[in-house]
């Protein structure tokens, strides 16, 4: 009853062609003249069939292999390709040299092996952190990228064009030094009630095998020389926090601990006493900022390379850039090579200095008006009346298989003309609501922070802390129970925010104090959400990511206070979704968290099977405006629809 009409035979089979990686795989041989396409079979079996049920990929063939019984040979099977996406544009191969670098980045970061010159970058799975990674590896080839660029002209055939016009950003090449003001994000931690302010971290964990320490040692000093935000240092005065860029590197930063002899029952505890040590390691007055210890766990069991960086000097994004170019510069040392790494971007001392001028611009000013409307109250239930300290912290997670997670980066935008942001916190929304009864949630958003504000400024290989936080009210219809039908309201409300979000903290901590105060008496959200983007497990040159079950021990010191009740964190790993909500023992049960989850994750399968609905195709908004018509205004809403 499952078989479509077009379908005159087939086999489903499970593959692992890439570690880690299982997929469901149907390979059809179709009637005569009648191929139906992989969204239209897909299509047809969600009508019928659970969604784990559903094969990720389709292998169209003129016969199944049989052995010599009569049976499917199963190991005769091809292996499915990285095919390019059904999309509305046929595809037209690449023509300049600029097209051909375009389209092999956008293989790359994407995981599709065509891409064609009309193809959109968000219907294929595009997002405004991928378009970072975009921008860092074109300039590679000599070809100069904006972000703002890449939303105006999201085809490789239209950004080939004015790639071609883009002058080069100028940015400081040596080593940079000296005082830096404070950012707004810098001003947010140092009003945190912390127990100390030098265990403040992000860390990561990675399988290695055969790294030679003493060529490790080297690497990560080629990575303090060039990212001037790794020698950071912040001195608290009579006038408050000052930081400033020290003209020393920290040399003395790799720990190497032989854990071969230590038993396998025991091994988790040793290593997270060593992970516990080196995340209470950093300094900010003195240094360093980045430490990193290597566990030699012995010939069948590898390595482990933890690096915690102090989360003054880096981010989510400074984390790829980081982890690449510690690989790159191993690579070279160990063939006896000195590091040779990118040209710098505009150094994080220039754009906080940007930062601080721009706090007083009318730009700035006229955001104010916004950020100013009344927010609701935004606090959530609670099963318990504790403390909310970093002590109670635990986490859930759900996850999408590799085949929702395919949809929801390509066919829901596809679809709904949105992108992923927008799905995500459109489920959110329905989620809250479903719990606290709401139909109005205030929700606290992150986002890379790196803006295209200034035009002679390029960041996308810059290292630094740049988030931008910033609430926002998302209203829901009364009554709304269809989070399709909601899709278009939150991603209009997501459109209205200016700059997508960075204003706010401009305003909020560097603005003038009559604006901070009324930005400062606001209701504070207890529902905190970060979308992180799309990460490869492999890192070349140097390793993978570790599994969620090796420790990394505790980033932030366990003594002080969380500053919301939930935090929701949003991530595509390979080829899998991940929801993960953090939240404290002492005010929630953990099944009430799971339930949140678990609402939001179905909320997501539900946009994700509205995109496979013929009625979707009605909501399709026409891609064929002419953006080149549409004056400032409406050019900057438009752009504000790819926030994150």
């Amino acid at each position: 009853p499952h078989i479509h009409p077009h379908i005159h035979t087939t086999t489903v089979t499970t593959r692992e062609d890439t570690p880690g990686n299982k997929q469901l795989v149907a390979y059809i041989v179709a009637t005569p003249g009648n191929t139906p396409t992989a969204h239209q079979l897909r299509t047809h079996l969600q009508r019928q069939l659970p969604d784990y049920m559903v094969p990720a990929l389709y292998v169209p063939l003129d016969r199944l292999p049989l052995t010599p019984n009569g049976k499917v040979d199963t190991k005769a099977l091809p292996a499915p390709g990285h095919d390019r996406p059904e999309l509305a544009t046929t595809y037209t191969a690449p023509r300049t040299d600029t097209e051909r670098t375009l389209a092999a980045i956008w293989s790359e970061i994407l995981g599709i092996d065509t891409i064609g010159i009309h193809d959109n970058f968000f219907e294929l799975g595009g997002d405004s952190i991928v378009s970072i990674q975009m921008i860092a590896r074109a300039k590679k080839f000599g070809v100069h990228l904006t972000p703002r660029l890449i939303f105006k002209n999201q085809t490789i055939a239209e950004i080939a064009v004015h790639a071609a016009a883009a002058a080069p950003v100028d940015a400081e090449q040596g080593r940079v030094a000296g005082e830096v003001p404070l950012t707004p994000i810098q001003h947010w931690f140092f009003e945190k009630d912390l127990p100390t302010f030098d265990h403040f971290n992000q860390a990561e964990l990675l399988v290695t095998d055969g790294l030679a320490p003493d060529v490790l040692r080297l690497a990560l000093a080629d990575l303090i020389e060039h990212h001037d935000a790794l020698r950071l240092r912040c001195v608290d005065g009579p006038d408050g926090w000052r930081q400033y860029l020290d003209e020393t590197a920290d040399t003395d930063i790799l720990d190497v601990h032989d854990l071969s002899g230590v038993p396998d029952e025991s091994l988790a505890a040793v290593s997270l006493d060593i992970a516990e040590e080196t995340q209470q390691s950093l300094g900010l007055a003195k240094g360093p900022l980045l430490r990193a210890a290597l566990l030699e766990l012995g010939p069948k069991r590898g390595q482990r390379l933890l690096t915690v960086v102090h989360h003054l000097a880096v981010d989510g994004v400074s984390w790829r850039i980081l982890l690449e170019d510690l690989g790159s510069c191993y690579e070279r040392r160990v063939a006896g090579l000195a590091p040779l790494l990118p040209a710098k971007t505009t150094s994080f001392r220039s754009w906080a200095q940007r930062l601080n001028g721009f706090a007083d611009s009318a730009q700035a000013r006229a955001e104010y008006a916004y950020w100013a409307e009344p927010k609701p109250a935004g606090r959530v239930p609670r099963d318990l009346d504790g403390r909310n300290d970093l002590g109670s912290s635990a986490s859930v997670m759900a996850e999408l298989g590799p085949e929702e997670t395919r949809a929801l980066l390509r066919d829901v935008p596809r679809a709904f003309s949105t992108q992923i942001n927008d799905a995500l916190l459109t489920a959110l929304a329905h989620a809250l609501r479903d719990w606290t009864g709401d139909d109005e949630i205030l929700v606290g958003l992150e986002g890379h922070g790196r803006e295209d504000l200034f035009p002679d400024v390029d960041l996308s290989r810059t290292v630094g802390w740049f988030t931008s936080v910033f609430p926002v009210a998302l209203r829901l219809a009364p009554g709304a129970t269809d989070p399709v039908a909601s899709l278009d309201s939150v991603r209009e409300q997501l459109a209205r925010i200016p700059n997508k979000g960075v204003g706010y903290g401009i305003l909020r901590h560097l603005g003038a104090p009559d604006v901070a105060a009324v930005l400062g008496r606001q209701p504070t959200p207890e529902v905190n959400f970060n979308y992180l983007g799309q990460f490869t497990r492999e890192l070349p040159g140097i390793g993978r990511y570790a599994g969620p079950g090796e420790s990394k021990g505790h980033s932030i010191s366990p003594d002080g206070m969380r500053w919301n009740v939930l935090d929701v964190t949003a991530a595509v790993e390979g080829d899998t979704f991940g929801l993960y909500i953090n939240y404290s023992t002492a005010l929630h049960e953990r099944r009430t968290v799971e339930r949140l989850a678990e609402g939001i994750v179905g909320h997501l399968r539900e946009l994700v099977a509205g995109s496979a609905d013929g009625a979707a195709d009605a909501r399709r908004e026409s891609p064929g405006v002419p953006l080149t018509d549409v004056g400032d205004a409406d050019m900057a809403a438009i752009l504000k629809r790819f926030s994150i």
